[in-house]
This record gives structure tokens, C-alpha cells and sequence, in this order.
């Protein structure tokens, strides 16, 4: 047993835990009371609330990854979910952006869309740490595009750690287009991954204006770090199946919420592969 170990907090298992999940079928309780030090009992307490959270699903012994469509899943097929809203937030996002402004983009689906919405925009800057974004905009002739270092997270096709977040903080920005696992108005925005959160953050602290761009079925969910405080968010587009309470008491908070209709989107557009940078 080492010191490290032994002092995890609650918060700290559940993050390794999700860490575990990503590249396995399911862990088990009493190999997760053996890594952390812990009693299966305490392990078993961990695992009630991630369950109740929906970010694993419980099985015998352990747990699993949630099924398709609820746990995180790869950029090719999160960008073919809630495709309309995505492409009207999108266009709605790209309106608010200027030209001649620096902007941040994060490794999201919507953010992707966004990117195609911005190759017309002239003096454009973009800092992401989203490959596939950054591939979408590598041939558009007005905009100059910064991408962050780190490692390579498969899953989202994005880059973090701490090369990225050390760029980010010699960086100012004008405006982040940040998109969410969940939001709530108690917690900001939240994401899964604790690397992504991470990443987030310091992309919102570079940030003169945070704006989450995410659709309707994201205001139903929770996600277990939160990488921006309600306070902090400037503003959010949504579409118009997003809760009215909850968009009202946003907006409560002094927070701008502009909701788009989504009609009839065009089938989503596949993302250049890593090996040709060419527009999709």
C-alpha cells in the first residue's frame, strides 16, 4: 500500500475509476478496493454514485460503461447524434463571432460544426485542442489556426495535458465556444473526463467570454466534474427543446441564452482523416 494511494478522496477514485472504463469492458469492487486501499464497502459506496450520477452502469461485482448513446462515445459517431440542433447552434455560435477576433473552439461535435460555419470568416484566429477541428479549418484562406500540444485522447480525437494548458495561459482570447456533457445551475458546465475538464478550464481561463454551445438533451444530464461555474459562463446556445424552467433560471443569473429551431439540417459531414487536411 503506498501513501499516494491511501489518501484518494472520494472524488479522486471515481475519476480513476472512469479513467479505468475508457479502455476496458468493467472493473470490479475487489480490485478496486485493492488499487485504492480501500474497503469494499467504501469502493461499493464510490460505485452507488456513479451509478446514480449515469456516468457507469452497475453489474455484478462492479461496473461497466453505459450503453451506446449514454456514456462517452467516439467523435465519428457523436457527430451523427442531434445532427439539426447541432448545425443550428452551430450557425447561431458563428453569428457571434467577429472578424479579425481570436477565438477558442474545444474538441466537441458541436464545436466541429461550428468550424465549418467559420471557414468563410476573414483574420480569424482559432486556438483548439481538437485535431478534427483544427483539420476543418487548416485550408480556410482567412483564418489561422493554434493548436494546443498534449497527448492524444483517442475517444474525441483532442489534445491534453500539460503542454496544452501551459500554451492556454500565455494566450488571451476573446471568446470560447466550450460544449458540455451537462450543465446545471449549481455546478456551470460539466464534462466525463477528468483530462478533458482539465484542458476546458484552462481554455475558459484564457477566455474574455465563455459561451456554451450545447443542444437540448445535454440540460437532462449530469457529469461528474464541472469545468466552468455558473458564474462564469457567459452565455449559452441552445435549441429549442432545452427545459424552459432551466433556461429561465439561467438567464436568472444573468447569463444570455439564445435558442435556435433547428429545420431540416443537412446529413452530417464526415471529419477529414488525420492523414489529409482537406476541408469535409
Amino acid at each position: 500500500m503506498t501513501h499516494d494511494v491511501a489518501i484518494l478522496s472520494q472524488q479522486e477514485r471515481m475519476q480513476q475509476v472512469l479513467r479505468m472504463l475508457e479502455t476496458r469492458d468493467a472493473v470490479r469492487v475487489a480490485e478496486l478496493s485493492k488499487a485504492f486501499a480501500v474497503s469494499e464497502v467504501t469502493v461499493r459506496s464510490d460505485l452507488s454514485e456513479l451509478a446514480r450520477r449515469g456516468l457507469v452502469a452497475r453489474v455484478r461485482g462492479g461496473v461497466r460503461p453505459l450503453e451506446r448513446g449514454q456514456s462517452e462515445l467516439g467523435f465519428d459517431f457523436r457527430l451523427r447524434l442531434e445532427v439539426e440542433s447541432k448545425q443550428a447552434i452551430a450557425k447561431a455560435a458563428a453569428a457571434m463571432v467577429d472578424e479579425g477576433e481570436a477565438i477558442a473552439l474545444d474538441s466537441s461535435t458541436t464545436a466541429y460544426y461550428l468550424a465549418l460555419e467559420l471557414r468563410t470568416k476573414k483574420e480569424l484566429v482559432v486556438v483548439t485542442n481538437g485535431l478534427l477541428i483544427a483539420a476543418a479549418l487548416a485550408d480556410a484562406p482567412g483564418i489561422s489556426v493554434l493548436v494546443t500540444g498534449g497527448m492524444l485522447r483517442l475517444h474525441a480525437m483532442s489534445l491534453v495535458g500539460d503542454i496544452g494548458a501551459e500554451a492556454l495561459r500565455t494566450t488571451r482570447i476573446s471568446k470560447g465556444f466550450l460544449g458540455a456533457r451537462g450543465l446545471s445551475i449549481d455546478r456551470g458546465l460539466m464534462d466525463l473526463n477528468p483530462d478533458e475538464v482539465r484542458i476546458k478550464r484552462e481554455m475558459a481561463d484564457a477566455c474574455e467570454r465563455v459561451i456554451g454551445i450545447v443542444d437540448g438533451t445535454k440540460w437532462h444530464r449530469t457529469a461528474l466534474l464541472p469545468f466552468v461555474g455558473t458564474g462564469e459562463v457567459d452565455a449559452i446556445v441552445t435549441n429549442t427543446s432545452a427545459p424552459p424552467a432551466d433556461v429561465e433560471s439561467w438567464r436568472a443569473r444573468g447569463v444570455e441564452i439564445v435558442c435556435v429551431d433547428p429545420a431540416g439540417g443537412a446529413p452530417p459531414v464526415p471529419p477529414p482523416g488525420l492523414r489529409r487536411f482537406s476541408p469535409p
